[in-house]
């Protein structure tokens, strides 16, 4: 996973976003683990996260209303 970097200054933000990532507006969201949340925990959360990055980049994805719809049907 690559990081975003940015400058933030008076309450404006600007940066670099990495190489690949489309023009736009993004909604970014800056998360902090909880306080009771181990090392070991928020390793594993992590693992999970990098696991998925990996996946969406080999195009392993779904459409969301096709795959939400099964799930619906049963």
């Amino acid at each position: 996973m690559k990081a975003i970097s940015i400058h933030v200054q008076n309450g404006k933000i600007s940066g670099d976003a990495p190489v690949g990532l489309p023009d736009g507006d993004f909604e970014l969201a800056l998360v902090q683990p909880p306080d009771d949340l181990s090392d070991e925990e928020f390793e594993k959360v992590e693992t999970v996260l990098q696991r998925g990055v990996e996946a969406v980049r080999r195009g392993e994805t779904q459409d969301a209303v096709n795959f939400a719809s099964r799930l619906l049907r049963g």
